[in-house]
């Protein structure tokens, strides 16, 4: 049953269209989330039409709201608690940034995270409506807060959000992720896809399957072995006759040099640690299937459009977790410990995705290219 937290005792009267001039969304945390955070965004500009909405997030999430046609101005704060590795000081750097925007004079802010640290950082911004949820022991110190439902979507958790503020999808309005890369972004991204190694279609017309891999993961327990993803993207070269990019930050060159060997073999095209946000957008975007492990790869995708198959571990629930769009496919192997909400898995044989094998997921990508929409291993 889902677990609720009460709203706020104090609730403030809801910020009006034109007595609000400057709008904060809050979202430092990862990647993933942050695409989550972009269905925030053109509800709201609807609502405040005048005011400038701006961004507090982290540099790996900087490039994805300046992509965002709603967002007038990104606030980054490099130190935080959510940068790997943590860094000394965070906590202190993140009460001293709410403090510091006390001078953008801030009319509301919103939090979608619900952590004490975010909820004190909001309220020295000196925001005076300050939204989000109260389930991390800083209700107190936030105007507005809607009942924290733990198990629901995520998606679904910011729509909560949104009405708390009186704002509802307009009918046919969908209510998703989206992200879009400029033009002049996907014209380099598919002339870099034609001229790269491996790129050899026999005619304009017959180009091959091309899928993007995403190699690697936020967290070690939601990795998906090395060896694996080797056999998986043999099997889709070989069997599916596809043509393979592998996508991936700068961490996880090592994972893709282990797939491919000292350099890459035809029909792969390596491009971990390569790309930004928006070029890899493009690149999934001008692919015909995404594959990788719960990321923030993964929400791209699904923001995109293109059809995805993502691994999930027993870290985390994908009822909640998993990317929002009709086209995700999800597989796992259902354990005993799920979802046990851990960075590494504490277990010698990592039995959710070291026992998670590659027939398994091929025949969930063969599944996906047919247009399945769900399966589980």
């Amino acid at each position: 049953m889902a677990e609720s937290v009460s709203g706020s005792p104090h609730p403030s009267p809801l910020p009006e269209g034109e007595g609000v001039h400057r709008v904060l969304l809050v979202q430092l945390d990862h990647l993933g989330d942050a695409v989550l955070s972009t269905t925030l965004l053109p509800p709201l500009r609807r609502r405040y039409p005048r005011a400038s909405l701006e961004v507090l997030t982290s540099p790996w999430n900087q490039e994805l709201f300046a992509l965002a046609p709603e967002v007038d101005r990104v606030h980054v704060l490099a130190k935080n608690r959510f940068a790997r590795p943590r860094r000394f000081g965070a906590l202190t750097a993140m009460l001293w940034c709410g403090w510091r925007l006390r001078r953008r004079k801030i009319d509301l802010a919103i939090d979608v995270r619900g952590e004490f640290p975010l909820a004190l950082m909001i309220w020295l911004s000196g925001a005076r409506w300050r939204l989000g949820w109260d389930c991390g022991g800083g209700g107190f110190l936030l105007t507005d807060s809607p009942d924290y439902v733990a198990d629901r979507p995520e998606v679904e958790s910011r729509r909560a959000l949104l009405a708390a503020l009186g704002i509802h999808p307009e009918p046919g309005e969908e209510f998703a992720p989206a992200v879009s890369p400029s033009e002049v972004v996907r014209r380099r991204v598919a002339e870099w896809l034609d001229n790269a190694e491996g790129t050899h279609p026999t005619d304009a017309l017959d180009r091959r399957l091309r899928i993007a891999v995403h190699v690697g993961a936020g967290t070690p327990a939601k990795r998906w072995p090395d060896d694996h993803w080797r056999d998986l993207v043999a099997w889709l070269v070989v069997r599916l006759g596809a043509e393979v990019v592998l996508v991936g930050g700068k961490e996880e060159r090592i994972i893709a040099r282990h797939i491919t060997g000292r350099s890459p073999y035809r029909g792969v095209i390596d491009w971990t640690g390569q790309l930004g946000v928006a070029e890899l957008a493009a690149v999934i975007g001008q692919s015909d299937l995404f594959v990788g492990a719960d990321s923030g790869p993964a929400h791209l995708a699904a923001a995109v459009g293109t059809p995805a198959v993502v691994l999930f571990s027993g870290t985390n629930d994908p009822r909640q977790w998993r990317p929002w769009g009709s086209g995700v496919t999800v597989v796992r192997r259902e354990v005993r410990c799920s979802p046990c909400h851990g960075e590494r898995c504490p277990l010698r044989d990592h039995p959710c995705m070291k026992g998670l094998e590659v027939e398994a997921v091929a025949r969930v990508v063969q599944q996906a290219i047919r247009g399945a929409c769900y399966a589980e291993a």
